[in-house]
């Protein structure tokens, strides 16, 4: 897995940047209106060979992959290039297919010649109407009937637009023609190339939403409102963070994208659907709140962001209405394009490696596609196959339906046979007993462990704990406590939460004093879950109260069989059992404290490392099953089935996005740790855009179901997935809570990742 530019592509990137910098900056795009052409522009890019750039050598051009093609598409993204670039780089690769018949046009464009248009829809009544570029084009490419043809334009008139971009609607009968292809050739051909538009356009909005969300943080620090820099007003930070995290993931899936084609992945035809309408509705999303944050000045024509938002809702609309995407997708994920029938396995995000669950992409390397390469590995995948065989003979329907039960969501014998296995200290190094598993490898670990539905509340309490005490805890603690820990003999839970600090975890209330070497706790602490079943609970405790509040706690790890502890259930919406814990005059040796006295904080920083992940994402993949199962099988009042429903399958198709994304976000963490690099942000991001996702694709799922989503799981007349939607939409409510509520999220999204102003 690698998720960088070369150097080769970042020496392209900053070539082509410094040269749109200059020749485009926003006053040549405005100057530039209505048409969008800018010669300047154009000449100066094909000088560069850019509009050729991926052309084969032997036919003109300079050889490159898709992936270096996406890196100018980003740059006229962000500068608004006022020339036909991806268009032409797309119809330059669709005339190399075919030399020998494209040999003029092809010749005209290596050497510098005008653009080439490509037109993204089929011909109607020898009309191809509204292609991109075509104003300003000498030839242009299009499908008529069952030929692909070249032709020669005459003159064209683009209508006064939203983009100022240069359309032109073309009678194909009034043109000289070159056929290129004709038959399945053609119509195969045409929808790869516009596939590879839809990959790179979606790069160009990357540009785009950067820039839109540039100039949007850098008003709202600067523009001051009630003596304060608008920025720092909390409603304003928290919109910023959540475009951020959307923005980061619609980066990744478009990359994946632009990847998936390079490599001809067996699955990449869903990707450029995917990556176009999740960065188009990102762009548009940023341009639009970029514009907002300006206030009345963004409606000003002098200010640029109007320049940005125009542009990104024209330029999602060039392939029609945008949830005609999303059909497509549907159709792509789970029709059969040959029968019409659903194919028998459920769509499962490609874990971020384009390899999915039936097949391996057996392409080039890293180095001849680019930078980019979205596969684990042979160590990885096997690990993979090793997890899933054990998954598969322990994780019986008994043991899920036990957790729902009793809403424990852990199993005795599955900890201990994970245990047996080494899996909990697979991470660790063999020093410590462990297996030194990869980050990656440990990610695929707990990726699969939530795709089977595992119940492992306990497992991921433990190594929380594991984790952090073989950073803070003292050599007594790793001889002793870590050991029984891997070795599955000791169950943890957390006492952070408390009645009046919920989030606010530095009002911690709960009082520890010291007397030589013993402490005596007095206090209370909520939410703690699978305190019955722990030996230990990670607790958090105030020890001096004359400093600032986040300065004076302490951890411990006490025991929980210790005199004065008592416990209480708590049934949630969920159907998950938590527990009120409360500490009376619960005496406890220093050896147990984590960490400097009043060094608590620090102590919780580390150990929030380990809890902010996105865990959540393997039960997403479940919910998706769970309402493909129902639509694949349940009436639609239409006729048909649910799945023919165009309602149902756009729901489904924006949950299938949503999952990928959700995907990459948590990929991207655990890369970043594989190549040593501390993630700052982007655990944040994956859990806060994972778990907002749930809720919505699980409100989406409920919706659909109507009055069959209301009988519960257990019930004989459940019959829409058993009841588990229901379930479930009980359930992941409380996923924006744990681990850090969404609004703590964002809060680190924008003051640390976006660097705006603290508002407290």
């Amino acid at each position: 897995m690698h998720l960088k530019l070369t150097e080769e592509q970042d020496a392209l990137r900053d070539a082509v940047a410094r040269f749109l910098e200059k020749a485009s900056p926003a006053e040549s795009v405005r100057a530039a209106e209505p048409l969008g052409w800018d010669e300047k522009v154009w000449a100066g890019l094909t000088d560069m060979g850019v509009p050729t750039l991926g052309v084969a050598v032997e036919h003109g051009g300079s050889g490159a992959t898709l992936r270096d093609l996406a890196v100018v598409a980003e740059a006229c993204g962000t500068r608004l290039a006022a020339a036909p670039v991806v268009e032409t780089m797309v119809a330059a690769r669709l005339l190399a297919r075919f030399p020998e018949a494209a040999r003029p046009v092809l010749d005209a464009l290596v050497e510098g010649g005008a653009p080439v248009a490509i037109a993204l829809h089929a011909a109607v009544d020898g009309w191809v109407r509204f292609v991109p570029g075509a104003a300003v084009s000498a030839s242009l490419i299009a499908l008529d009937g069952d030929e692909l043809v070249v032709v020669t334009q005459t003159a064209s008139t683009s209508p006064a637009n939203l983009g100022s971009a240069p359309l032109a609607s073309v009678d194909l009968t009034g043109c000289t023609r070159i056929v290129l292809a004709s038959g399945n050739t053609a119509g195969a051909a045409h929808a790869a190339a516009v596939d590879e538009w839809r990959a790179l356009t979606a790069r160009w909005f990357i540009g785009l939403a950067r820039e839109a969300q540039s100039l949007g943080i850098q008003y709202a620090k600067d523009r001051k409102q009630f003596g304060v820099a608008v920025g720092s007003f909390q409603s304003i930070q928290h919109r910023f963070a959540d475009l951020a995290t959307d923005l980061d993931g619609a980066d990744l899936l478009s990359n994946k994208a632009v990847w998936a084609l390079d490599v001809a992945d067996p699955v990449a035809t869903s990707f450029p659907a995917m990556a176009f309408w999740f960065a188009g509705d990102t762009a548009q999303r940023t341009a639009s709140w970029g514009l907002h944050v300006h206030g009345g000045y963004g409606f000003m024509e002098e200010y640029d962001i109007q320049l940005l938002f125009r542009r990104a809702k024209a330029t999602r609309l060039l392939l029609g209405d945008p949830r005609r995407e999303l059909q497509l997708l549907a159709d792509r994920l789970w029709m059969d394009p040959t029968s019409g029938s659903i194919p028998g396995s459920s769509y499962r995000p490609t874990v971020a490696l384009g390899t999915g669950t039936d097949h391996t992409v057996q392409s080039a390397s890293t180095d001849e596609h680019g930078g980019f390469d979205f596969r684990l590995g042979p160590d990885v995948e096997s690990f993979r196959d090793e997890v899933r065989s054990f998954l598969a003979e322990h994780v019986t329907a008994d043991v899920v339906e036990k957790a729902h039960r009793t809403g424990t969501i852990h199993d005795a014998g599955l900890h201990k046979a994970m245990a047996d296995a080494g899996w909990i200290s697979a991470g660790w190094p063999a020093e410590f007993g462990g297996q030194g598993r990869s980050p990656l490898e440990m990610n695929s670990l707990t990726e699969e462990m939530y795709l089977s539905g595992a119940p492992v509340d306990g497992l991921g309490v433990a190594s929380l704990v594991a984790h952090t005490l073989l950073i803070d805890g003292t050599d007594w603690q790793k001889r002793t406590i870590i050991p029984e820990i891997l070795a599955g003999q000791a169950m943890c839970c957390l006492g952070y939460s408390e009645p009046d600090a919920g989030s606010d975890v530095a009002a911690c209330a709960t009082k520890a004093v010291r007397d030589g070497d013993q402490w005596t706790i007095n206090g209370q602490k909520m939410f703690t879950t699978m305190a019955h079943e722990a030996h230990y609970v990670f607790l958090l405790a105030r020890t001096n109260s004359e400093v600032a509040k986040h300065k004076g706690l302490t951890m411990f790890v006490v025991p929980m069989d210790q005199a004065g502890i008592s416990i209480t259930p708590v049934h949630t919406m969920g159907g998950e059992r938590t527990n009120i814990t409360y500490y009376d005059d619960v005496k406890v040796d220093d050896t147990y404290r984590v960490g400097e006295v009043d060094g608590g904080w620090s102590v919780m920083m580390t150990a929030l490392v380990f809890e902010r992940n996105s865990a959540w994402y393997g039960e997403l993949v479940r919910l998706l099953d769970h309402g493909l199962t129902w639509a694949r099988s349940a009436a639609s009042p239409m006729g048909g089935l649910m799945i023919d429903d165009p309602l149902v399958r756009d729901r489904l198709a924006r949950i299938a996005i949503g999952n990928e994304v959700s995907n990459l976000l948590g990929w991207r963490a655990a890369w970043m740790a594989s190549e040593g690099v501390l993630p700052g942000v982007e655990g944040s991001m994956a859990k806060l855009f994972t778990t907002e996702h749930y809720q919505f694709a699980a409100d989406e799922l409920i919706d659909a179901l109507g009055t069959d989503g209301l009988v519960r799981h257990g019930d004989p007349q459940a019959r829409a997935a058993d009841g588990w939607i229901e379930a479930i939409y009980r359930h992941c409510q409380v996923t924006t809570i744990y681990g850090g509520t969404s609004e703590v999220c964002r809060n680190v999204i924008a003051e640390r990742g976006l660097q705006l102003p603290r508002n407290r």
